[in-house]
């Protein structure tokens, strides 16, 4: 598994679970042990993706630098694509 997969793995698994955390907090809104869990996760998430755009380009729309007057969204691979 090359450096690539790697993040876009961890980026997968961090974002479960803060999906799972999401899922507690919606029946536990005052429970501070998970309120932490999810500010810890959310924190290494943003960092993450902030890794992954700087090293292969942007893996969400949201992530994409316009300020060179340009649209990279399409310059980089998808992260589909490339190999099994």
């Amino acid at each position: 598994m090359n450096e690539r997969e790697k993040l876009l793995h961890y980026i997968t698994a961090v974002s479960f679970a803060i999906d799972d955390c999401v899922l507690y907090l919606d029946t536990h809104p005052y429970d501070k042990e998970a309120l932490e869990y999810y500010s810890v996760h959310k924190e290494l998430r943003k960092k993450a993706l902030k890794q992954y755009t700087e090293n292969f380009g942007p893996l969400l729309n949201d992530n994409v630098d316009v300020s060179c007057g340009k649209w990279t969204w399409i310059d980089q691979p998808w992260p589909w694509e490339g190999g099994c």
